[in-house]
């Protein structure tokens, strides 16, 4: 039996997609786990949606009245990460103590997601085991307990079991994290959802900008399911985003063609056997990951650079070298705003374009 595609609104701008049984089991059990008051858990790829699983637990529990908040702990070093959550005490110029509240103070009775929470420093790991131990934890510089009542939730894209191994993650703390675990499943495991997501973002996207929405052609609904997409959820918004803004649809035919050539080069050039999916991922490290990091690929970028090198900035040999249209390579150049040496010092846009032709 067909099910109808779900469509949840869990925050401002922000929203849970159901329409495969893979997303509709992870509704499931963001639902059973919203019932209870334990930490969470949520692996799966990079862009594939922890911060939105964790956001649908939170707005189906009773903690949704209250806030909500995540802290991205790879990019704080460990000074600043520390004081971020559990905030700070310290003397002010006119001699009295002085506080800033911490996100565990600032989200009282709600819920903290720390994002990446394997790439915490050591010392901050500690100090988070002993708040879950406790719920009470000393702000930097202070020396007096504070009891909290907050629902910490746990992501990380990375072999945690690895990380464990390495000591990089605290073994303790990993196993109180991981009591509960779940799984947040890559695009390519749902390819089903991908027309209704395209409609969703592009939707989102045209109300908040208030222009028309291009049409999504059979070929390029085709075109899109057949993509791997590395980056999941964040690159296939980044795509609606481009393809919004140029409304060409020949270019964004040519951009999933030539991305889906580069993966496949990727592949070959590694080693690594289609279809080994994210186990050959993890292990080989491929170039493939700067494609998940960036949604327009410096890999992509690299390879037409060296193609327009190599054929002396002939743009139709190099668009033969790397097997695109002669059109979809003008687009690439415009886009990474390649120009030969000697056009270095103009500004490049459109008018270069037409006199390359």
């Amino acid at each position: 039996m067909m099910h109808q595609p779900e469509i949840e609104r869990i925050g401002e701008e922000l929203y849970f997609v159901a329409a495969s049984p893979a997303t509709r089991r992870l509704r499931t059990q963001a639902e059973l786990l919203s019932q209870t008051d334990v930490p969470v858990l949520i692996t799966g790829e990079a862009g594939s949606g922890k911060a939105t699983a964790a956001r649908l637990i939170h707005s189906l529990s009773l903690r949704s009245s209250f806030p909500f908040t995540s802290v991205d702990c790879g990019t704080l070093t460990g000074d600043l990460l520390e004081s971020e959550l559990f905030g700070s005490e310290h003397m002010g110029v006119s001699g009295q103590a002085e506080s800033a509240l911490g996100k565990f103070e600032q989200c009282a009775r709600g819920t903290v997601l720390l994002e990446d929470f394997d790439a915490m420093p050591s010392a901050v790991q500690q100090r988070l085991l002993k708040l879950l131990q406790t719920r009470e934890f000393v702000r930097c510089g202070g020396h007096a307990p504070i009891r909290v009542d907050v629902r910490v939730m746990a992501s990380s894209d990375g072999d945690l079991e690895k990380a464990v191994a390495e000591r990089r993650a605290d073994q303790e703390l990993y196993h109180r994290l991981s009591v509960f675990e779940l799984h947040v499943p890559s695009l390519r495991a749902r390819r089903e959802e991908i027309p209704l997501l395209l409609g969703h973002f592009m939707n989102r996207l045209t109300r908040r900008y208030g222009v028309p929405a291009p049409r999504f052609s059979n070929a390029l609904l085709d075109a899109c399911q057949r993509h791997t997409w590395p980056g999941n959820l964040r690159e296939l918004e980044n795509f609606v985003k481009r393809f919004l803004a140029l409304g060409d649809e020949y270019a964004a035919l040519e951009e999933l063609h030539l991305q889906s050539s580069l993966e496949v080069g990727s592949r070959q050039g590694s080693g690594v056997e289609p279809g080994r999916g994210n186990v050959a991922a993890n292990e080989e490290k491929s170039s493939l990951k700067l494609l998940v990091r960036n949604a327009k690929g410096e890999a992509e970028r690299s390879a037409i650079a060296q193609a327009l090198e190599q054929t002396h900035w002939n743009r139709k040999a190099a668009a033969r070298l790397l097997n695109i249209s002669y059109r979809g390579l003008l687009y690439k150049i415009q886009e990474y705003r390649l120009a030969p040496p000697s056009e270095n010092a103009r500004p490049f846009g459109f008018n270069n374009l037409r006199e390359a032709k």
